[in-house]
């Protein structure tokens, strides 16, 4: 983690002489593995069989990508990225807040309404974070790399995994690594422990956001005041999102 945050320091934040990272691609990704990874055994464990949950998660991720792109199409059109990723998580921490309080009371209906709501949350949020990133940073070898190592940082490569006395070998990223450890079959199935592991990480990813949209709004109003006579057309292209014409994008 500690990586991770120099490394989003470095390439998206140099202009404040601040350190704060942006965790938010690993909670997302954290999130998106983990419930992509276990949805159909959470469904099959409310009492439905294999091939009745399998089925049942397509109304989900159905409805999931139309709100992607229902939620990517009304930010760009208010030009604003932090309120929706903040509405979403609202919405993941919602439907996790449901799971955890119909869970081993015998409402499965209910269990499966709160993990819809999560999911229709989880996948707008995800592209919102990497496309807020994109918005604020500017000149193009800077917004590729800091993209890249967002991304990369997210689903870097592991390898083994010791846990419970024995080793997890593992082609796939870190996340799923710690992911696919979230829903045990020891919780079933309940899964308090993955579903309460779920919000709190939503907790940690809104402070992020919150945290991140303040110093936006603080950086973009101290650049209200900066007097532009100083500076020459060729010095604010090379400046790019440190010009003090730059707005970055709340």
């Amino acid at each position: 983690m500690l990586i991770y945050c120099l490394l989003i320091r470095v390439s998206c934040a140099p202009f404040t002489g601040m350190f704060f990272p942006n965790p938010l691609q690993m909670y997302d990704k954290l999130i998106v593995d983990s419930i992509s990874l276990f949805l159909p055994t959470i469904i099959k464990e409310l009492g439905y069989t294999a091939s009745t949950a399998q089925l049942l998660t397509i109304p989900i991720y159905i409805t999931a990508a139309v709100l992607a792109v229902a939620v990517a199409w009304f930010s760009d059109r208010q030009g604003q990225r932090s309120p929706f990723i903040l509405v979403c998580m609202s919405a993941i921490g919602i439907g996790f807040l449901i799971c955890i309080t119909a869970s081993g009371r015998g409402l499965p209906g209910l269990v499966y309404a709160g993990v819809f709501i999560a999911v229709c949350g989880i996948y707008p949020a995800f592209p919102g974070n990497v496309t807020w990133l994109s918005n604020n940073l500017a000149g193009s070898y800077k917004r590729s790399a800091g993209m890249a190592i967002q991304i990369g940082v997210g689903n870097l490569g592991g390898g083994e995994f010791p846990f419970g006395g024995f080793r997890l070998g593992f082609t796939l990223n870190r996340n799923v690594a710690m992911a696919s450890n979230f829903y045990r079959k020891n919780d079933s199935p309940e899964y308090l422990l993955g579903h309460g592991l779920e919000l709190a990480f939503v907790v940690v990813g809104t402070i992020a956001v919150l945290g991140m949209r303040f110093n936006y709004k603080r950086i973009n109003k101290k650049r209200d005041a900066v007097p532009l006579e100083h500076y020459a057309d060729g010095d604010m292209s090379r400046l790019g999102d440190r010009a003090p014409t730059f707005r970055y994008v709340l």
